[in-house]
């Protein structure tokens, strides 16, 4: 009897000793993906699942490592103080749409897509980000209406969205900010502009090298 009564015994406590192990390892988990790169490496990997066509696979280290997510080694993105700060895309014939996921990068300071072919219309929490002080657009496919709340952004002093397809009226105050049109260029951006062949087609609007052209072109073929 007290033999069974000692295995029931062990049998507790076992079980006991493992329910704690779960619970330790739940909350180191939690504790771990509620950090700061985390949650920004989650909502950038969120970005590349809408990414649906990388022709040059800027994107393929884009991934979670032995269970770490560490956006920062991750190309096109630079961080600061361990927080992503800079998203820099241009040039790569990216095609896709941008979604909510942005509003997760709160400590982004410069988002540059330029030369893609991203199509649709820019999330309203892109608008949201405080921080925000670049935006550069240029050549891609957006459009519908731009969010307002771009206009109450008090970081943003450089928003570019030449050659896009918007429709509807910018607010007022986005006229404040250093915008960059068809009609409106600076001279570096001019001169950049006429030395660099152009890969713009109805499919991949890009700006990018010679080879590179050659390979937009042969995909849009």
């Amino acid at each position: 009897m007290y033999g069974l009564w000692g295995f029931e015994r062990l049998k507790l406590k076992m079980m006991v000793v493992m329910l704690l192990m779960l619970v330790l390892s739940l909350f180191e988990q939690n504790m771990s993906f509620s950090s700061p790169l985390n949650s920004e490496g989650l909502a950038l990997l969120r970005f590349k699942q809408r990414v649906v066509s990388d022709p040059f696979s800027a994107l393929s280290n884009w991934k979670e490592i032995d269970g770490e997510i560490d956006p920062c080694s991750w190309f096109g993105v630079e961080c600061s103080d361990e927080k992503v700060v800079i998203l820099n895309l241009k040039d790569l014939c990216l095609v896709g749409n941008l979604g909510p996921e942005f509003g997760k990068l709160e400590n982004l300071k410069s988002i540059i897509l330029r030369n893609n072919s991203f199509s649709g219309s820019i999330p309203q929490e892109v608008g949201e980000l405080k921080e925000l002080e670049l935006l550069d657009l240029g050549f891609n496919n957006f459009s519908g209406p731009f969010p307002s709340d771009f206009g109450n952004n008090l970081s943003l002093t450089t928003l570019l969205l030449d050659n896009n397809e918007f429709l509807g009226n910018l607010a007022p105050e986005i006229y404040e900010v250093k915008m960059l049109s068809e009609f409106q260029v600076d001279e570096n951006r001019l001169t950049d502009a006429a030395t660099i062949p152009s890969c713009k087609t109805s499919g991949f609007p890009c700006i990018a090298s010679i080879s590179d052209c050659y390979s937009c072109h042969m995909m849009n073929e």
